[in-house]
């Protein structure tokens, strides 16, 4: 997939949270004066910048440092992330390598990466996937499509396709709902989540 359609699609998953049109006037507000889809757009930039010859490389490593001080957030060079990816909130976000699916939802402080610093495996994210705020992704574990992770969740094994999972360690306790959305997958995770922890 070309950064410019992963761009469309990160658009249009802002679009459906907000419950709008992606318009001329959509873009603007999103491009001028949205931090979440400004980091969006920062991490996809950096990807176009790998086609350039030689320099492109150097040239991705200060953007992705200048967005790490910008946003207090950082998202691994090394992660690999498909289109629609919606961030409303972006600050406190630490992504590592790790593979990312379509329409994919983080909010505000999560966690994704390896346990420790000599792991190789890296956590599989699937499609539409929606990670509560300050959720923990750990390790070799798969999150199947659909599944939502619910606030301060720790998850350190695989989460099942539809699964809501909630605690620390993380467990799968329901399914969403098949017309669950990117913004009502990401309340219902919060939600879930503040009720494990009282």
């Amino acid at each position: 997939m070309s950064v410019l359609a992963k761009i469309r699609m990160d658009i249009e998953a802002y679009a459906r949270a907000e419950r709008c049109e992606p318009n001329a006037a959509f873009w603007l507000r999103m491009v001028l004066v949205t931090p979440g889809f400004q980091f969006v757009l920062s991490h996809r930039f950096q990807e176009a910048l790998l086609a350039i010859p030689v320099l492109g490389r150097i040239v991705r490593r200060v953007v992705w440092w200048l967005t790490c001080l910008l946003f207090s957030a950082e998202i691994a060079m090394a992660a690999t992330i498909q289109g629609g990816l919606y961030i409303p909130h972006p600050y406190g976000i630490v992504v590592g390598r790790a593979q990312i699916g379509r329409r994919v939802s983080i909010m505000q402080n999560v966690t994704i990466g390896t346990k420790s610093v000599f792991e190789l495996a890296t956590p599989e994210i699937g499609d539409d996937v929606v990670l509560g705020a300050g959720s923990v992704v750990l390790g070799q574990v798969r999150l199947g499509a659909g599944s939502a992770i619910g606030a301060n969740a720790v998850v350190l094994s695989d989460v099942p396709p539809g699964a809501v999972a909630v605690g620390a360690p993380a467990r799968a306790m329901s399914s969403r709902r098949p017309q669950d959305g990117v913004a009502s997958g990401a309340g219902q995770a919060t939600q879930a989540g503040q009720s494990s922890n009282g």
